[in-house]
């Protein structure tokens, strides 16, 4: 009967300590990606050169960039337009 009682006091230790383990582990890697993070953050940003990024090649030196026009929908052009007169051949 002692020697039961002992093996589940051993075997509980042990579950115990597994677990204990597996909560430090997962502390660790948030640890380690926090640190990760804030290295991140202590670094200069680098400088900005708008010719060296992949939209410059769309866009010509010297120029803005071109406005895009809205589409009208379909529902608006369908409507006939109520202050122009309507065109009638004669």
């Amino acid at each position: 009967m002692a020697a039961i009682a002992t093996r589940n006091v051993q075997e509980n230790l042990a579950r115990q300590l597994s677990d204990s383990v597996e909560r430090l582990q997962k502390q660790v890697e948030k640890v380690e990606f926090w640190a990760s993070a804030l290295t991140g953050f202590t670094r200069p940003i680098a400088e900005y050169e708008p010719d060296a990024t992949a939209v410059a090649r769309y866009m010509k030196p010297g120029r803005p960039a071109r406005k895009k026009h809205r589409r009208r929908s379909k529902a608006r052009s369908d409507k006939p337009a109520r202050d122009k007169p309507a065109l009638t051949e004669s």
